[in-house]
C-alpha cells in the first residue's frame, strides 16, 4: 500500500516511517518540519509534502491524493485533533480514501461524556462527528500512557508532580494516590506505530472503530520496583494520600483553574481517572494483531535519559 504518514516529523510519526518501510509498504509523508526526520529514515520515503499549517488545504488534498491509507500522528494540542484532523478527513473523503487512522493513542473515552476531560473532548466531538457527517469510520487507537510522557523522557512530554503526574525523573521519586496497586495500561511509542501499521493494514481496516491496546499492564508499585532493578538505583514511593483526597484535589484545581489552561490541572484527572478505573483498557486486543511489545525491562534498559 501507499500510506500517507501525516505528523510525520513528530515521535510517533518517525516510528510509523520505520514499521512502514519494515512491512514493505510505499510511504510518503505530511509534515511542516519534513528537515527533522534524519537521512536514515527519509530514504524510505518515496514522497513528501510539506505544509504551513494544519489548515493549508492544498497540501492535504496533494497528500492524500492516490494514496491507500493514511495514519495521523498529530500531537495532543485540542486546535490539531479536531480542527486539524476533520479537515484531514475531509481531503481523504475527496481523494477516495477509506483507510483512516486518527491521531489518539489515549486512555478509553470511547464512553466518556464531554466536559469530564477536556484534554479528550477534542477525541470525543471527532468521534461524533465523523460518526455523522463522513463516509470514513476513523480506527481509534487506545493505548493508556505513553511510556516516554511518563518516564518524562525530554521531547516527549512530562508526566512529573510538577504537571500533577506522579513520576519525577530528577528525584526518582513516585508520587502515588489510592494503594499503588491499581492498573496502569502503558505503551511505548515503537509498539504504538507498529500497532497502527498492523491495524490499518487489515482487511477490516475501512470498518474503523476502537482498538485497546497496549506494551504492558503494571501498578505504580511494580514500576517501582522494576525500574530499581534494571537502573540499580532506589525509588523514592511516597502515599499521597487516598482515592477521594486525589478527586478532591483534581475538582478543586478545576474551580480555580480555565478551560482555556486546562493543562495546568488536567494531570490530577489523569491520575484519577486511571486510579478509579474510569477509562481502564477492559478488554485488550493485542491478541488480534501480530505485534511483539516492549517489555518494562527493555524500555527502561533502552532509555537511559529515563
Amino acid at each position: 500500500m501507499l500510506v500517507l504518514v501525516v505528523g510525520a516529523s513528530g515521535n510517533i510519526g518517525q516510528w510509523l516511517i520505520d514499521s512502514l518501510a519494515s512491512r514493505g509498504h510505499r510511504i510518503r509523508i505530511l509534515a511542516r518540519n519534513p528537515s527533522r526526520i534524519n537521512s536514515a529514515r527519509l530514504k524510505h520515503v518515496e514522497s513528501t509534502v510539506q505544509s504551513t499549517s494544519y489548515y493549508d488545504i492544498e497540501a492535504l488534498d496533494r497528500a492524500c491524493a492516490g494514496v491507500d491509507a493514511i495514519i495521523n500522528a498529530y500531537s495532543g494540542i485540542p486546535e490539531l485533533q479536531l480542527e486539524g484532523q476533520l479537515l484531514l478527513i475531509r481531503a481523504a473523503e475527496r481523494a477516495g480514501v477509506k483507510r483512516f487512522v486518527a491521531a489518539a493513542w489515549n486512555y478509553d473515552w470511547s464512553e466518556m461524556p464531554l466536559g469530564m476531560h477536556e484534554s479528550y473532548d477534542a477525541y470525543i466531538a471527532l468521534c461524533n462527528h465523523a460518526d455523522m457527517t463522513s463516509s470514513i469510520k476513523p480506527i481509534y487507537i487506545l493505548s493508556g500512557v505513553l511510556a516516554e510522557t511518563f518516564f518524562a523522557v525530554p521531547g516527549h512530554g512530562d508526566f512529573s508532580p510538577k504537571n500533577n503526574g506522579c513520576w519525577d525523573p530528577e528525584a526518582k521519586r513516585l508520587e502515588i494516590w489510592g494503594t499503588g496497586d491499581e492498573p496502569w495500561h502503558w505503551t511505548t511509542e515503537k509498539d504504538a506505530a507498529e500497532f497502527a501499521v498492523h491495524i490499518v493494514e487489515r482487511n477490516d481496516a475501512a470498518d474503523g472503530g476502537f482498538w485497546r491496546v497496549c506494551s504492558g499492564v503494571n501498578t505504580l508499585r511494580e514500576i517501582a520496583v522494576t525500574y530499581e532493578k534494571v537502573k540499580k538505583c532506589k525509588v523514592d514511593v511516597e502515599v499521597m494520600g487516598t482515592v477521594s483526597d486525589l478527586r478532591k484535589n483534581a475538582l478543586e484545581a478545576r474551580r480555580q483553574g480555565s478551560r482555556k489552561n486546562f493543562w495546568s490541572y488536567i494531570g490530577w484527572f489523569y491520575q484519577l481517572y486511571t486510579i478509579d478505573g474510569t477509562w481502564t483498557l477492559k478488554t485488550l486486543d493485542n491478541n488480534k494483531l501480530d505485534v511483539k511489545t516492549t517489555s518494562l525491562e527493555d524500555f527502561l534498559r533502552d532509555n537511559t535519559s529515563v
